[in-house]
């Protein structure tokens, strides 16, 4: 109980990144074995960000939760966003083109559900972006 007790707000919404993050690598990858996008197979670059992203946070968690919290673990945050950004910057780009071809030329009932999964995925690692940020801005214990 005392462990619940010392949390605060960043601790939470820190809590609230890793899980977002965790989405965003199932998201993405259920949509990379859809019909449409199935051919571009998975991109390393993508899951590997999102991987690195988690583990920052979640070693963050777990470093501000100890006795004597060093130094270095107040830069996790902005490390954990800024690869967090990256994942979201790669995924854009694996897919802004097969956007615009779907809604351009495409555009019919499968291709529009390959299309929302992908922006579900897309959507899931922006808010974890976005979540990393306001998280940085609060201290995870009291």
């Amino acid at each position: 109980m005392d462990f619940i007790k010392k949390q605060t707000a960043g601790f939470y919404i820190t809590l609230l990144t890793v899980l977002t993050t965790v989405i965003s690598i199932i998201f993405y990858l259920i949509n990379c074995k859809t019909e449409y996008f199935a051919n571009y197979g998975v991109n390393g670059g993508i899951v590997i960000c999102l991987i690195i992203a988690a583990a920052i946070e979640v070693a963050y968690i777990v470093g501000s939760n100890k006795k004597e919290m060093k130094k270095y673990f107040e830069i996790f945050p902005i490390i954990g966003g800024a690869v967090l950004m990256i994942a979201f910057v790669l995924f854009l780009n694996a897919r802004v083109s097969s956007i615009a071809t779907i809604m351009s030329f495409q555009k019919n009932a499968q291709t529009m559900s390959d299309l929302t999964s992908a922006i579900a995925a897309m959507g899931c690692c922006f808010a974890a972006a976005v979540f990393n940020m306001i998280g940085a801005f609060f201290k995870a214990v009291k």
